[in-house]
């Protein structure tokens, strides 16, 4: 529980915390030194999906939940994070904007770490660094899990035309079959093999010499 004042002792939560364990008490001094602590509301936004946000966030108490394409129509409920479990860290590592949105489910309070140079820790800790591949290794293993379950180890296509058969005996597409039965999203481009075909005029001037066709 948290005190009555609202605080805690930041070293001490963090040394109990898989990511922090294996530091040095002085390491998690400094590290608690920087922290800073808040409150979260029942259905309050702690990380919004598509920000830039260099925040690392604990939970001390409470329970927060991941929520993919937030009040859209497609929002889809990842999964419910508790007590000394953290998230943000892909942030620190990769630098990309959120990749979900992140709600407290009940009242959360939560120990954050702003602007944590994580790759900097990194070098000091390497324990730090397997704890995040066991935590990566986790997630991998979970989406697979869900890929299977949802779109099936065994799935009906054409051999022509590669299109899927659904359910109710219609036929999709590849791209709009995975877009419906998984949480992939898909970018566009063309191949260089496409584009010699159906744009053979610019493909000359645009298409490096050393990408080869295919055989």
């Amino acid at each position: 529980m948290t005190p009555a004042d609202g605080t805690i002792d930041k070293a001490s939560f963090l040394g109990g915390v898989p990511l922090f364990s294996g530091l040095p008490v002085a390491e998690l001094e400094r590290i608690g030194q920087q922290a800073k602590e808040r409150t979260f509301k029942t259905r309050e936004l702690i990380i919004r999906e598509g920000e830039s946000d260099r925040r690392l966030f604990v939970i001390v108490n409470g329970k927060a939940r991941v929520v993919k394409n937030l009040g859209r129509p497609d929002e889809k409920q990842m999964k419910t994070i508790g007590p000394r479990e953290y998230f943000g860290e892909m942030a620190l590592i990769d630098e990309l904007t959120r990749s979900a949105s992140v709600l407290a489910e009940e009242d959360t309070h939560v120990v954050i770490l702003d602007q944590l140079d994580l790759r900097n820790e990194i070098e000091k800790c390497p324990a730090m660094a397997i704890e995040l591949l066991r935590t990566l290794s986790r997630r991998i293993r979970a989406i697979e899990a869900t890929l299977i379950d949802t779109l099936g180890s065994l799935l009906p296509i054409c051999a022509n035309c590669k299109r899927i058969r659904e359910a109710d005996g219609s036929w999709t597409n590849v791209e709009e079959y995975i877009s419906h039965h998984s949480d992939t999203e898909f970018s566009h481009g063309i191949c260089p093999e496409c584009m010699r075909k159906l744009y053979p005029e610019i493909a000359g001037k645009i298409i490096p010499k050393s990408v080869d066709k295919p055989e």
